[in-house]
């Protein structure tokens, strides 16, 4: 692709619920005069996208291309093959959008499944002709938190206030996002400018929250988040217990997600990632303090995690968290101590840690 020749507009169609994916992608495509590639002949061959584009790049008058991509597909990787530096220069394609298609009339239902759907296996940490598996809670969620546009289908079937409340939820998971209703002119239309694609993205509710920067479109009284900002390492024990007893349990109401960064002080030196989507919640060692090469580098010294969620009690769970970490006595007798606490999370088979 030689200098000035133009790129392919590329918009990226999403969502969990496959009927109604394919029905608004075939939608838009008809409605904005564009060239549709549809999540079957992606799923069946894997040069689907690529052969489509080098075609269109001789075609002046067809400059977007809308993908609907099947559930299979890790939405973080259509973004990064789209906006790579690495892209074919004869490929020649521009993300403009990632429409994330949501079922209004159960979307809160699917945020708490704990179902398992195979990605591409190409897509996880997995080896040539390994399954990949991933929970469909997390899918969707990551969807929604990366989109451009959160497209709510079948929405009228949903209460005025129950679907102001869905809206509020949307955009504190994704507070750069537009959230637009199908059936609504607007919907075959390209929304107001948003931060375009590339490649770095810092789009998700939880990373605007702990990077300060959140602002989300739309609100609701019962919609709120708050950040979780703690010097102290969790007692594995302990924090398992609130999380089972107390936070699945919503005293201290509806957790939909949580995301950042945490310490366990049975695994001392070690940066845990923290997901929680609905019913899910993980740990997976992120960063190990003796690979850092600046005190910068520093993800976390103890906890920083975003809640998202409905009817959230903000002090109580705050105060239930804090009394998961370690007390003084605790503290002080260093990680000799901090190793013999039993700790019910799953291990980290393949970390290794310095020893003190």
């Amino acid at each position: 692709m030689s200098a000035g020749e133009p790129r392919v507009q590329v918009v990226a169609v999403m969502g969990a619920c496959g009927p109604e994916r394919k029905d608004y992608a075939a939608g838009l495509a008809a409605q904005r005069g564009s060239i549709l590639l549809p999540a079957d002949r992606i799923a069946a061959d894997d040069m689907a996208l690529e052969s489509s584009l080098r075609l269109l790049q001789i075609v002046p008058s067809s400059a977007e291309l809308v993908v609907e991509y099947p559930l299979a597909s890790a939405i973080t990787e259509v973004i990064g093959s789209l906006t790579s530096s690495t892209q074919d220069p004869g490929v020649g394609a521009t993300l403009a959008e990632v429409i994330c298609v949501v079922d209004a009339a159960h979307l809160l239902d699917d945020l708490f499944r704990d179902d398992y759907v195979v990605l591409d296996a190409d897509q996880r940490w997995t080896h040539p002709g390994e399954l990949a598996y991933v929970c469909r809670a997390e899918v969707i969620v990551k969807q929604i938190e990366y989109a451009s546009t959160v497209m709510l289908v079948n929405w009228r079937r949903v209460d005025p206030e129950q679907l102001s409340v869905l809206t509020a939820l949307v955009a504190h998971l994704s507070p750069q996002a537009q959230v637009r209703f199908a059936g609504e002119p607007a919907a075959w239309t390209s929304g107001p400018p948003v931060p375009g694609y590339s490649g770095e993205e810092a789009r998700a509710g939880w990373t605007c929250l702990l990077n300060a920067d959140f602002h989300p479109r739309r609100r609701h009284a019962r919609v709120s988040a708050f950040r979780y900002d703690q010097h102290r390492p969790f007692h594995p024990g302990r924090l398992k217990s609130v999380l089972d007893l107390r936070v699945e349990t919503e005293e201290f109401g509806r957790v939909i997600r949580s995301a950042g960064f945490a310490r366990l002080a049975s695994r001392p030196h070690v940066t845990a990632q923290w997901e929680h989507i609905g019913a899910v919640i993980s740990l997976s060692p992120l960063a190990f303090d003796h690979q850092l090469q600046s005190p910068e580098e520093l993800l976390a010294f103890g906890q920083d995690i975003a809640f998202i969620g409905i009817d959230l009690d903000a002090p109580g769970l705050t105060a239930a968290l804090d009394q998961a970490t370690l007390t003084d006595a605790e503290l002080c007798a260093g990680p000799g101590l901090w190793r013999s606490f039993g700790d019910p999370f799953p291990s980290w088979d393949s970390v290794t840690e310095t020893e003190d």
